[in-house]
């Protein structure tokens, strides 16, 4: 009786949906996740992305787009800028960086993560569905991990279910809702550029079909386009600027579509095939928006190859987050549509077991997610923790007025640049010559390694640092630090003074 009755709750039996118990599920979810996030509150930078995302807030507060730095090779002054990333993000972050400094910019994924959850339960609820089926966005892995990494993945979960949200809403109601619905699609490039993917065949199939509010969508994108152009051409000067080229490569193709069906056939359970079973309201549309995104990142040339195994889970499915509304509304319709039919293929005499087997999934897997919602907190908290001491050992033993040269590709997140009077100097850029130069020139400087073992772009970095410390090992330079950071980080820093040059 207790399985039929479970199933039944969430629309996977012959009773109606009970909308009242998928809320109490979702919002306890959320809260232990709101708990945990609170209890071990970000205090790192992880990420690259991370770190330029909330130095352009700080700019932004300071009504900038760049800042004026000092090129210790050339000696000249130029306009920097901490990240080449569309706005929106950064803004987002601003207000909260006001107020309590770079640490505040993490309770926007925070927000956005929790926010976008709420809309699509509602919009589910409002298909006739359990918002129940929420959970497979919050469940996601990589969602529970960029929940609380200050980028631009999870306010992009957010801002595209809000337009899918309303372009649903705009089925049955007022024009208005798909004017909103455009604007959101179009402005959502302010975040990123490649969500306007997803609502490409919706707005398509508004077009194609010759529904009547059709031109409210139009209207509403080309709205949203002249925010995206407007805020590029004020900050970057050019209303077409974007960070990097889109590239096809198939070279790495075999390597990143494991990943990838990891994430949308485990990651969410059977995502893609729900998605290609789904026959509710603008079916065709969903399917091909899904395909489309998908095969918009599984052919691009940029893949996280160089990290370890377990960070590419993370990072590489993290760009699948904006199309988890339409693979969760494609579940709350094929699920039960599917159950039903198995039932009806079932001898009467087993369907108990069926009903108790189905159930026992059922409640394995929201018990599953509420774990995962709180476990992911202390676990990224420990290993964040490394990354903290890294950055503080390096602010504690280089001065922000003197040179410092690095590995910039393993150490920018760690370095405080902002601060510094100098850009830092990438190793590459410093033969012994030029290192000899510095050190006349400035008196002393400093350099900075960061050796790691966790993938091979860190193991490569490691045999160049290895390599370039042997070349200016005459100059005498004196080590200040040398620490296993972690099981994969050794941080060393030198100091190079002029007076112990040969």
């Amino acid at each position: 009786m207790w399985a039929r009755d479970l199933l039944d709750r969430v629309g996977l039996g012959e009773a109606s949906v009970d909308v009242r118990f998928g809320w109490c599920i979702v919002l306890a979810v959320c809260a232990l996740y709101a708990i945990a996030f609170l209890a071990f509150y970000p205090n790192a930078i992880t990420n690259d992305d991370e770190a330029m995302y909330l130095r352009h807030a700080r700019i932004m507060l300071e009504g900038r787009a760049s800042v004026v730095k000092l090129d210790a090779l050339t000696g000249e002054t130029v306009d920097h800028f901490p990240s080449q990333y569309p706005i929106g993000t950064a803004a987002m972050m601003a207000p909260f960086v006001a107020v309590a400094g770079w640490k505040g910019g993490f309770v926007v994924p925070f927000l956005c993560l929790m926010g976008g959850v709420l809309v699509l339960g509602r919009w589910l609820q409002e298909e006739g569905h359990s918002p129940l089926w929420a959970l497979l966005a919050l469940g996601y892995p990589p969602a529970l991990v960029m929940g609380r990494v200050a980028m631009s993945d999870v306010p992009s979960f957010a801002v595209v279910t809000l337009g899918l949200w309303l372009f649903w809403r705009g089925l049955d109601r007022s024009w208005g809702y798909w004017m909103a619905s455009g604007f959101i699609a179009g402005v959502s490039m302010v975040w990123r550029e490649t969500n306007a993917v997803v609502f490409a065949p919706f707005f398509a199939g508004t077009v194609l079909r010759r529904d009547k509010a059709c031109g409210a969508v139009v209207v509403g994108g080309l709205l949203g386009v002249a925010v995206r152009l407007l805020s590029s051409t004020i900050v970057f000067g050019e209303p077409f600027f974007y960070k990097a080229p889109y590239r096809i490569d198939l070279s790495a193709l075999l390597d990143r579509l494991p990943l990838y069906l990891l994430a949308l056939l485990v990651f969410v359970p059977g995502g893609l095939v729900l998605v290609l079973l789904y026959r509710g309201r603008r079916w065709p549309e969903l399917v091909v928006a899904v395909n489309l995104f998908v095969l918009l990142y599984l052919l691009q040339e940029y893949f996280m190859w160089g990290t370890s195994p377990l960070k590419r889970m993370v990072l590489t499915p993290r760009y699948m987050l904006p199309i988890l509304p339409l693979m969760a509304l494609a579940a709350a319709e094929v699920l039960p549509r599917l159950w039903r039919r198995l039932l009806e293929w079932t001898p009467t005499p087993r369907r108990k077991t069926l009903e108790a087997v189905a159930a026992g999934v059922l409640a394995l897997w929201i018990g599953g997610v509420a774990v995962a919602a709180s476990a992911v907190h202390p676990a990224f908290a420990a290993w964040s923790s490394t990354q903290a001491r890294i950055s503080d050992a390096i602010e504690s033993h280089t001065d922000p007025a003197g040179v410092l040269v690095t590995n910039l590709p393993l150490t920018r997140k760690f370095i405080r640049e902002l601060d510094r009077k100098y850009l830092p100097v990438r190793l590459e850029h410093v033969a012994p010559d030029v290192a000899m130069d510095l050190a006349t020139r400035f008196g002393t400087f400093h350099i900075v390694l960061l050796d790691r073992n966790d993938g091979p772009f860190g193991i490569e970095q490691t045999g160049l640092n290895a390599e370039f410390i042997a070349s200016i090992e005459p100059m005498n330079p004196i080590l200040l630090f040398d620490r296993e950071m972690s099981a994969t980080d050794r941080l060393r820093i030198w100091r190079v003074d002029r007076a112990r040059l040969p």
